[in-house]
């Protein structure tokens, strides 16, 4: 199964005041983080969702303002297939989780494998090329997240620590991050 890291990079970034893609993390952008454990996990080529050519990634800019996660979801599946999915802001995000979900995608019968985490992670999973038609009847409907466009019988789940998948909201989370890499 040929697979495309896209990583999730259309946010405003408004609780945190800037923005988060370009964080500097121990002398490294925190979307750089995401792209060397989707890289490292058996990503063939990864590339930037949303109008960020400044990342040094390939770019696949959303084709209608204001049809987020979901809508970059659904464009980058028509593109490019399958898709193994990350928001920017998750910098904890483990190669050995991304290889997991990787893996149970082959096994698994539905069409999506998600991350969960005590709560579904749907913009952390892989997405298989048969899903695209029920996201986008999803979005057909309304929906512009990947969660409310898909039914429990539609994604299997790999269970992870919720530290693992933690999103850099705020400036604080961005501050507790320091004492997590210094382990």
């Amino acid at each position: 199964m040929r697979i495309t890291g896209a990583v999730l990079c259309g946010g405003a970034s408004s609780r945190m005041g800037r923005d988060k893609a370009t964080l500097d993390l121990r002398g490294r952008p925190m979307v750089q983080w995401v792209v060397d454990a989707m890289k490292e996990a058996g990503a063939a080529t990864v590339v930037a969702l949303g109008d960020r050519p400044d990342l040094q990634l390939p770019v696949l800019v959303d084709r209608e303002p204001g049809s987020g996660p979901l809508g970059a979801i659904i464009g980058a599946i028509e593109q490019y297939g399958t898709l193994l999915v990350c928001p920017c802001d998750v910098p904890m995000v483990s190669s050995q989780l991304l290889r997991e979900i990787i893996s149970s995608a082959g096994a698994a019968k539905e069409p999506v494998v998600l991350a969960h985490s005590g709560h579904l992670e749907p913009l952390i999973g892989l997405y298989k090329e048969e899903s695209l038609e029920l996201l986008k009847i999803g979005y057909s409907k309304g929906a512009r997240g990947p969660k409310m466009a898909l039914n429990i019988q539609d994604y299997h789940t790999v269970h992870v620590a919720p530290d693992c998948v933690q999103n850099v909201n705020t400036p604080e989370d961005f501050e507790s991050l320091f004492s997590k890499f210094e382990l």
